[in-house]
């Protein structure tokens, strides 16, 4: 059986912000990059953490194919639309500066739209959507990637798992934040259940024949979700990411795994929604959180404990790792203690 231990959020963060500062990563974009992927690790989602990501970022970063301190550009600007070169730099460091301009924009005109060509990978996409609740607006955030799911009824890989979140505020409540692959799942946590020597449950991933398979290591194509409609969103998802922004295809995208020397070329799309420019912004926000109660107090089915909201659960498991620690595989603190020996970064401690 895989063995666990607790880290700190914060000791995961100065770890994380260590390393990409020790392959001279300018300070606030290593800052930027630590609390993305830290948020991803501590919401649950330990495929889109440094658990899973330091490593392939790192190598990107000492070969050449993501820049350390890009040149973003914003290439147009027109009433509320805009395009940003993100010049090969972190997805997360190029995803804030277009969703702060999106922010910007909502103000400007009651909604902001931003398409970004030329980024990388970007990390948990709830980080962007949420960024528009602090100014009372409803964020959008989405990403294209590289090819793991076939068209409906095709045999060849096509489209990424490309992401979709939209997040919304509530009053007394977290309000709603979707963040959803269009796969069944997303393609980390079939690559994090290979690193933990874990199998996968039927239905998530097929191998290289299209059938349905519970080992991760086989698991070579994703699992659009609803089948057909899964398909359908993703291939949205690039009209948005790549056609409207000039960003590579799924198809044409680099992979973060390999060719670390070469650019990904991923488009994203953000956006924002101010609240007021459609009426008062404290009444909907109330009402949101009138939604989100009725939805709690529906009756519930056999085998279940109580109705969740989308965000809550990944809500509720920060306050949980923040209270006790994040837990983390032995053998993957002990590769992520590696990279940091390299660097001659401080060994992460894990909480007693």
């Amino acid at each position: 059986m895989t063995a666990y231990q607790r880290i700190d959020e914060q000791e995961l963060l100065r770890f994380t912000r260590q390393v990409f500062e020790a392959i001279a990563v300018p300070m606030a974009h290593a800052q930027t990059m630590a609390e993305n992927l830290v948020a991803g690790e501590v919401h649950g989602l330990g495929s889109h953490g440094p658990s899973r990501l330091l490593r392939p970022y790192v190598e990107r970063f000492r070969q050449g194919g993501t820049k350390r301190n890009p040149d973003l550009q914003v290439l147009s600007r027109s009433r509320g639309c805009a395009v940003v070169d993100g010049d090969d730099g972190p997805g997360a460091v190029v995803g804030k500066f277009a969703m702060e301009l999106a922010i910007e924009l909502a103000r400007e005109h009651g909604s902001g739209w931003v398409a970004v060509r030329n980024s990388t990978h970007f990390g948990p996409a709830f980080v962007f959507g949420r960024m528009a609740l602090a100014h009372d607006m409803i964020g959008f955030s989405s990403t294209n990637s590289v090819p793991m799911v076939a068209p409906w009824g095709g045999r060849e890989k096509a489209l990424g798992t490309n992401p979709i979140c939209v997040s919304v505020p509530g009053l007394a409540t977290s309000g709603i934040t979707l963040d959803m692959a269009t796969t069944v799942v997303a393609r980390g946590k079939v690559q994090l259940a290979a690193l933990e020597d874990k199998q996968i449950p039927l239905g998530w991933a097929l191998d290289k024949d299209g059938n349905p398979t519970t080992d991760p290591n086989k698991g070579e194509q994703m699992v659009p979700v609803g089948n057909y409609k899964g398909y359908g969103l993703a291939l949205l998802v690039d009209v948005f990411c790549a056609l409207l922004s000039g960003a590579a295809v799924s198809s044409g995208i680099g992979h973060l795994f390999s060719a670390a020397d070469q650019p990904q070329h991923m488009g994203h799309f953000f956006g924002a929604m101010d609240i007021a420019a459609f009426g008062p912004v404290a009444p909907f926000k109330a009402r949101v959180d009138e939604l989100v109660a009725a939805m709690k107090a529906n009756p519930l089915r056999d085998g279940f404990e109580r109705i969740l909201v989308p965000g809550e659960p990944e809500w509720l498991k920060a306050a949980e790792y923040r209270r006790e620690g994040i837990p983390m595989a032995e053998d993957v603190i002990a590769e992520m203690n590696q990279i940091g020996a390299e660097l001659g970064v401080e060994t992460l401690q894990i909480r007693s």
